[in-house]
């Protein structure tokens, strides 16, 4: 028989990784402060609890994806949170891409109870939890992670464990770090392209050929026509943003492009281009050209 998953946060991600959960044969007691998330999940299957506690009563595995670190606090260290209810033994796993600090910080509070929490964030975007082709990075328990990896390889393509609570957070930083940089770059080369007096539509049908594209291939011809559908959002990587620069100011590494980029994220939101995907920093770039 299989377990019963109980899942906090059933929006995009969480909407999509509890129907992959469904469609593998778990059982899903799901909980969402949205009642529109709720009823949606509730139509697939999930059955809807109305707090965290309730929702992780009984159960050997929670799993959640919230936007951010005061969410993630409330979560579970709130009134009627996860750690209000599970037993020991329970094993947490949290998709949000948070602080490390602040993830730490929930770990040790589950750890006084008995309880796993591991830092679990994905890499892949809306389309990629729709399929199960995330990959996960991991910090915490590695015995607590082997031994509920069936929940994670129904939602996900590989799982990668980086060491103790907070390293899979770091990981995915660095990630996000790169990603930024690039779409940023792309950006600026369009828009470069454009004002030199080239024809966009050549210059992208080259770009596409030669090998300088692989890694942003998939994004370029929707920036290029200004389409930006939210895989990703703008505001999700400004936070992220935000989350490297203490990372890196910790480490003391140097990352200038990074602060840049913050910059230009930043920027986006100021526009007003905050719920489309990260790529809408090209309306930022356009801007600034005089566009």
């Amino acid at each position: 028989m299989k377990k019963t998953v109980a899942f906090l946060g059933l929006g995009t991600m969480g909407g999509a990784m509890t129907n992959n959960l469904l469609k593998a044969g778990f059982a899903v007691r799901g909980y969402d402060p949205a009642a529109e998330a709720c009823a949606r999940a509730a139509r697939n299957g999930v059955q809807i609890l109305p707090s965290a506690a309730e929702a992780v009563t009984g159960v050997e595995v929670a799993c959640s994806v919230v936007p951010g670190p005061d969410d993630v606090r409330a979560l579970y260290l709130g009134e009627r949170g996860v750690l209000a209810a599970a037993a020991g033994g329970t094993v947490c796993f949290d998709f949000s891409t948070i602080t490390p600090e602040a993830s730490c910080e929930v770990a040790e509070a589950a750890r006084k109870i008995g309880v796993s929490f591991l830092d679990t964030p994905v890499s892949g975007t809306a389309p990629r939890a729709v399929s199960a082709e995330l990959t996960v990075m991991a910090g915490g328990d590695k015995a607590a992670l082997e031994k509920h990896k069936d929940v994670l390889a129904a939602m996900t393509q590989s799982v990668t464990h980086f060491g103790p609570n907070g390293m899979g957070l770091r990981m995915k930083l660095v990630g996000n770090h790169l990603v930024s940089a690039q779409v940023c770059v792309l950006a600026e080369a369009l828009t470069l392209a454009r004002k030199a007096g080239l024809d966009l539509d050549l210059a992208v049908a080259y770009l596409l050929q030669s090998p300088v594209m692989d890694t942003i291939r998939s994004k370029i011809r929707d920036v290029a026509k200004r389409n930006y559908p939210p895989a990703f959002k703008l505001d999700l990587m400004a936070k992220d943003l935000r989350q490297i620069a203490a990372m890196a100011e910790a480490a003391h590494a140097p990352i200038p492009f990074s602060a840049l980029a913050k910059q230009i994220f930043t920027a986006g939101q100021a526009i007003g281009r905050g719920g489309e995907d990260q790529t809408a920093v090209h309306e930022v770039y356009r801007r600034l050209a005089g566009d």
